[in-house]
């Protein structure tokens, strides 16, 4: 066979060969027979319903305000003599401890002269009372002589009836009662003049007093002391400066009153009115600062002035208990509050995960899901409360998949 023979047969024999074992692996190949197809369930988690009560908590963002603070002035004029180490912007005080002091000398003055005045005119009095006291005793003795004179006309008269007393005796007689009569009134007088003179003097002494009084008071409010426990700001007097009446020294605020102002909504405020009176309900309050936390107890104390009807919402107040000085806690601080909200009743709380397009869930029954139909009372954190057709003891699906639906088949993990 030549080779242009071969070259054309080999390549054809090696074709037909392929053909032919490829048709024979065809034929031979084993045949697998197709089994069922079963239903996989969904692998899901599920929580058990359990209605109640449930009164949750509120969560809110607050600021600390000072509940009671005073700008402090000078009482009286003068030059500061003294100031207290603390008075400085962010000083403690305490109740009674002297913050500056006003040089006292001019009031002093002013003080001892009134109490001088004020014994000269008690020494006056009673020199009145003893000249009123002798003006009293000689008018007794001259009315006593003024009877005795009466008694001696009348005797005269009797007898000059009878002829033995001469008119120029009787007319003595009568001179001397007229005499005696005048010194008694004149008497009279200076005894009523001296009780006016008592009274005048009495007057003396009621104004002296006041004078004096009002010098004690302003020779006492040279200094001037805390009115509470307190934190300085706003410091502006120092020794050397002279204060007016009136002139701004510093503000302080109370320690023991601080208090935590936040806003309620609308809807949150409509909700706790109406379980009764806010004022002396518990709140708690915390303090998160340099990744520490600082938990205060505290009371609603009062619902503030003004309803902003711009932005909606009221302003409450609630009173820390328990802060004094040793607190590190200061007004302009941001806190977060907890306060009881209202009581829900009847209802259950379930993870927000549960809840699909806000008026279903998905209850487990015989190992597949029925959709039941309830209402979102209301959401408590990451929990929804719920209530409606669901039961205690119904097991509801947490897990979300996009294709649950009624009649799935699950298996809880």
């Amino acid at each position: 066979m030549s080779w242009q023979v071969r070259k054309a047969v080999v390549p054809a024999i090696l074709v037909v060969a392929a053909i032919v074992g490829a048709i024979t692996l065809v034929r031979t190949k084993p045949v697998v027979q197709p089994s069922d197809k079963m239903e996989q369930p969904w692998l899901v988690s599920a929580t058990s319903v359990k209605l109640a009560d449930i009164q949750p908590k509120l969560r809110l963002f607050g600021e600390i305000v000072a509940g009671r603070e005073v700008e402090l002035r000078a009482l009286v004029a003068g030059e500061v003599v003294v100031v207290a180490d603390e008075f400085v912007d962010g000083g403690t005080l305490r109740q009674g401890d002297m913050i500056i002091a006003i040089d006292e000398f001019d009031y002093r003055a002013k003080f001892d002269e009134l109490s001088a005045q004020l014994g000269e005119a008690r020494a006056r009095l009673e020199e009145i009372k003893v000249r009123r006291k002798s003006f009293a005793l000689a008018l007794r003795r001259d009315q006593e002589l003024v009877e005795l004179h009466k008694r001696d006309v009348e005797r005269m008269r009797a007898l000059s009836g009878r002829g033995t007393v001469s008119d120029k005796r009787m007319d003595t007689a009568r001179m001397e009662l007229t005499r005696q009569q005048k010194a008694a009134e004149m008497r009279h007088s200076d005894q009523a003049a001296e009780a006016a003179h008592v009274k005048q003097q009495n007057a003396v002494i009621s104004r002296l007093k006041v004078g004096l009084r009002r010098a004690k008071r302003d020779l006492q409010r040279v200094r001037l002391n805390a009115p509470f426990d307190g934190f300085l700001a706003d410091v502006q007097a120092q020794v050397g400066k002279r204060l007016g009446a009136n002139d701004r020294v510093a503000r302080l605020i109370d320690a023991g009153r601080l208090e935590a102002r936040v806003t309620l909504s609308d809807r949150q405020y409509g909700r706790l009115v109406s379980e009764g009176d806010l004022a002396g309900r518990p709140v708690e309050i915390t303090w998160q600062v340099g990744g520490k936390s600082f938990p205060f107890a505290g009371l609603l104390d009062r619902i503030g002035a003004r309803i902003d009807s711009a932005s909606g919402g009221v302003q409450v107040f609630a009173r820390l208990t328990g802060a004094d000085l040793t607190k590190p806690l200061r007004p302009g601080a941001f806190v977060a509050i907890s306060m009881p909200d209202q009581i829900y009743r009847g209802v259950a709380r379930l993870p927000e995960s549960a809840l699909y397009n806000a008026d279903t869930v998905y209850v487990i029954a015989a190992d597949r899901l029925e959709q039941r139909k309830v209402e979102l009372v209301a959401r408590v954190d990451n929990d929804v409360l719920l209530r409606g057709e669901i039961r205690d003891g119904d097991r509801v699906v947490t897990t979300r998949f996009a294709e649950i639906g009624p009649g799935q088949k699950v298996e809880i993990r």
